[in-house]
């Protein structure tokens, strides 16, 4: 009986996966898998490099343009610059780049960065961005680079004044 018992014994063990042996084959598997990535990753970042640079070359064949035309001739040199920002908007376009609309808008700290105040007339344009020193950009919805704008602040004017003025 104690025959038949180690036998049946033998027989589960030899049915049992051999989880050593899976771990060590998962462990191997998943460092191949982390030295590939590592192998790839400056290949695609190379990649991407390469498709937004080729995307700046009709820009740069447009600005060369402009600066061979001729000084004297304000019109040529109009028309280059025109060549110049009609290719960076299809660049921008093309890669999800989009031009922030901040003037008469609220100012919005997350996209925005306030240089100064201005007075303003009215308390409506209070808050309200009044100027666009620099233009700002977004990213597939995620900002680029932060407009920085002239936001307007109201004052009110001390009605003292006014009657003081008014009697003289």
């Amino acid at each position: 009986m104690k025959k038949e018992k180690k036998e049946e014994v033998l027989e589960q063990e030899e049915q049992k996966p051999d989880y050593y042996d899976q771990l060590l084959r998962l462990k191997a598997e998943f460092e191949n898998y982390r030295k590939r990535s590592e192998r790839e990753k400056p290949q695609l970042i190379d990649f991407g490099a390469q498709q937004v640079l080729s995307s700046f070359l009709p820009l740069y064949d447009a600005m060369l343009k402009a600066e061979q035309a001729d000084e004297k001739d304000a019109k040529a040199v109009k028309a280059g610059l025109d060549m110049v920002f009609k290719e960076m908007k299809k660049v921008f376009e093309a890669n999800g780049v989009k031009p922030m609309d901040v003037l008469g808008r609220p100012y919005d700290a997350m996209s925005q960065e306030v240089l100064t105040t201005l007075p303003c007339q009215t308390s409506a344009e209070d808050g309200v961005v009044t100027e666009e020193v620099l233009r700002g950009f977004s990213y597939n919805d995620k900002v680029l680079r932060h407009a920085k704008v002239c936001v307007g602040k109201f004052e009110r004017q001390p009605e003292d004044e006014d009657d003081e003025t008014e009697a003289d």
